[in-house]
């Protein structure tokens, strides 16, 4: 009796692991710092933001909690793989363009329909711009990072690219404005993007930590100054053929032609040229040549 097929269920991901995401907690730090800049551009009040605690969850959970209208940018961070999506609250568009055109910071327009206008749109792609390109520098400090733009959504039911299981690591920022007015920012790793995010930074912290100490250095550079290297030069070669050679006996003289332009060899390796002179009553050798080859 044939058995009943069973099916296979692949195994998930895990979830980052703990001191994986400390890496990307001193980078969200660092990237806290430079937030403020592009928002006070805008704003043209002081703001300060500060890196929340780093979850993960899968898309249909986070999808689920968000509001019917939000900011979704969607960004390629080469070289890294997959999407992030920079998602800012609504409150916060609609603050930020009664500022920009003089209104005060804490009121907002009321809307007629679940959709940003145009003016928002505008202030949102420069300002998501900004913000990705101050991402991509703090990246660069373990490689070169570039910021894509792929597209702008107002609702997470328009992210085709992701199934409600993939697992998505945020990060949330506090941003604040006074006393007052606080929102909150994301930067919403796909699965992919988590992944190769930390995958580009061990791989330059493993590269710093291999790195010679200061001590080791300085020893070495004293070491390599104490070692002596053989040079000698030929000032000519002569031929002989062999009967000739057979035949010499003491007192014999062998005629021969200094060469015009010796080679200076150090061990094995022709390392210059030159011409034969004299200095301070001595034969010397004056360089003229040092050779371009490979000196490995």
């Amino acid at each position: 009796m044939m058995k009943k097929p069973v099916p296979y269920n692949f195994a998930s991901k895990s979830a980052p692991r703990q001191n994986d995401l400390s890496l990307l907690r001193r980078i969200s730090d660092r990237y806290a710092a430079t937030m403020g800049s592009a928002i006070e551009h805008i704003a043209g009040h002081r703001v300060d933001v500060t890196a929340q605690d780093i979850i993960t969850s899968d898309f249909s959970q986070w999808s689920a909690a968000l509001p019917p209208l939000s900011s979704l940018s969607v960004f390629r961070l080469l070289p890294l793989r997959g999407l992030i999506i920079l998602h800012l609250e609504e409150a916060m568009i609609n603050s930020l363009i009664n500022v920009y055109f003089g209104g005060a910071p804490a009121l907002c327009v009321k809307r007629t329909k679940e959709v940003f206008r145009q003016t928002e749109i505008q202030l949102i792609d420069r300002l998501a711009i900004s913000l990705m390109e101050r991402l991509s520098g703090v990246m660069s400090e373990y490689g070169p990072a570039k910021p894509i733009f792929q597209r702008h959504e107002t609702s997470a039911s328009y992210l085709a690219d992701y199934k409600g299981e993939d697992q998505l690591l945020c990060q949330p920022f506090r941003i604040t404005m006074g006393a007052d007015i606080s929102w909150r920012a994301e930067l919403v790793y796909s699965p992919e993007a988590s992944e190769s995010a930390m995958e580009f930074v061990q791989s330059k912290t493993r590269e710093t930590a291999t790195e010679a100490d200061p001590e080791w250095e300085r020893q070495w550079s004293h070491n390599l100054k104490q070692i002596y290297l053989p040079l000698r030069t030929i000032v000519a070669q002569p031929t002989m053929r062999l009967p000739e050679l057979f035949n010499l006996k003491p007192g014999d003289v062998i005629p021969i032609t200094p060469r015009s332009k010796p080679p200076l060899f150090v061990g094995n390796r022709k390392f210059a040229t030159g011409t034969l002179g004299e200095k301070n009553g001595c034969a010397a050798f004056r360089i003229e040549h040092i050779e371009q080859g490979d000196r490995r």
